[in-house]
């Protein structure tokens, strides 16, 4: 799965593949879903399992509750899986934009992200 999103005046790409998470891991030593727990706590669902429109008290909340270090993680590792000429480094990569409103893009590529725990029903 692929989503570009323009972050700065600059277009992105993302793309989560099957070893999205494993590369998380492996490059960060932790589990993305434990990580993401604190988060996903803050936030309200739809009556299809889907995230609501974030207020801004639960924007509030989520800053003050979650540390934003796995988000740009897995931004960084999509954004890499879409264009090998992104930097390695989380930080160097990051320093490209003025400008990275981390929450509202992770929010953005949310359903992108949380489809690796979705069950497909052929497989179940």
């Amino acid at each position: 799965m692929e989503q570009t999103i323009e972050i700065s005046g600059k277009k992105v790409t993302f793309k989560k593949t099957g070893a999205t998470m494993l590369q998380y891991k492996r490059q960060t030593g932790r589990e993305f879903y434990k990580d993401l727990s604190a988060f996903l706590n803050c936030v309200g669902f739809d009556e299809n399992g889907e995230i609501k429109n974030i207020s801004k008290e639960t924007a509030v909340n989520v800053m003050t509750e979650t540390d934003f270090d796995y988000m740009y993680d897995m931004l960084h590792i999509m954004a890499r899986a879409a264009d090998k000429s992104i930097p390695a480094d989380c930080l160097e990569w990051l320093e490209e934009f003025d400008n990275f409103p981390v929450l509202q893009i992770f929010c953005e590529l949310l359903p992108m992200i949380n489809g690796e725990m979705a069950v497909d029903k052929k497989n179940a």
